[in-house]
């Protein structure tokens, strides 16, 4: 990370022509495309596109309508009309659907204890264990080094795309955030756990320690909403998620009763028991899900 005299950063997402009305801090909108779901957040003539864990950045580029984003190369195309968007890759159009549900933004760090939030154009910050406050307007959106920047007047953020481990509690944040007040440097997670979760399916590829059947499918979908649903390899199944910030825990689930193959049935109720006793949860660094039970691995899926 790049820093230059006293300029520090501060990521926040800002106004942009391509929305109208409140827009999500950081990298809260929330992109599904045809085949790939991430995210995206914007700055001043610019964005940063993580579809998959895949980021890349784009400037903004002339266009008769909506707000155009590229690479320098025009191999990656992001052009974005109201809700919705068309993402242009190696040659291949998809339609994209755009999503602000969840623009409240959030993040912290510990020792000393920091919080900020942001909601309605407003950023809350309360510092030094709480002792501190501050409530001002979010900055507009620069790019750096890759990342989103701002500097406010009393503090500056730093915001990057990267996988985050609260230090005290373990628990993944899908961005890296450092702020700056004076000469005081914190560092910390921002953005919401769930987000690292929902998106495409998970397909399970082991369950307690066991590779799953050739060709059988067994699949974990989270919704922004806080529902799973998916494929147990017989049945198809539905239920709730509880993602605290000390762990991970899903059911009730309900699912379908249809009989399958012996085998295939004897995996399906070995993952719905290994299911229920889930945890918390990690994303590794190849970009897989691991599940976790009492710290042993149950499951581990891929995108």
């Amino acid at each position: 990370m790049l820093i230059r005299e006293s300029v520090f950063l501060l990521a926040v997402l800002s106004g942009s022509s391509a929305f109208s009305g409140d827009i999500p801090f950081g990298f809260s909108t929330q992109v599904a495309c045809e085949t790939v779901t991430g995210r995206v957040g914007f700055a001043e003539g610019a964005a940063i596109l993580d579809l998959g864990g895949d980021i890349s950045l784009l400037h903004q580029s002339i266009s008769a309508s909506g707000a155009k984003y590229e690479t320098e190369a025009g191999d990656l195309v992001f052009w974005i009309k109201g809700d919705e968007a068309s993402l242009v890759a190696d040659g291949a159009q998809q339609t994209c659907q755009l999503s602000q549900e969840a623009f409240d933004w959030t993040a912290g760090g510990n020792e000393p204890g920091w919080r900020i939030g942001v909601a309605e154009g407003r950023l809350e910050a309360l510092l030094d264990y709480g002792e501190t406050s501050l409530d001002v307007d979010v900055p507009e959106a620069r790019l750096f080094d890759g990342a989103l920047w701002y500097e406010g007047l009393e503090l500056s953020l730093f915001l990057r795309p990267t996988l985050c481990h609260d230090d005290m509690t373990g628990m993944p944040y899908p961005e890296s955030v450092t702020l700056k007040r004076g000469e005081q440097v914190l560092h910390g997670c921002g953005g919401a756990p769930l987000a690292l979760l929902s998106g495409s399916d998970w397909r399970i590829e082991e369950i307690a320690g066991q590779g799953v059947i050739d060709a059988s499918d067994v699949t974990l979908t989270v919704s922004p909403e806080g529902q799973v649903s998916g494929q147990a390899g017989c049945n198809r199944y539905t239920g709730g998620v509880e993602l605290t910030g000390e762990g991970l825990t899903f059911g009730p689930l309900a699912s379908t009763r249809m009989m399958c193959p012996e085998t295939l049935m004897v995996q399906e109720a070995r993952y719905f028991e290994v299911l229920f006793t889930v945890d918390r949860f990690d994303i590794d660094e190849t970009g897989a899900l691991v599940l976790y039970s009492l710290d042993e691995v149950v499951i581990t899926a891929r995108r």
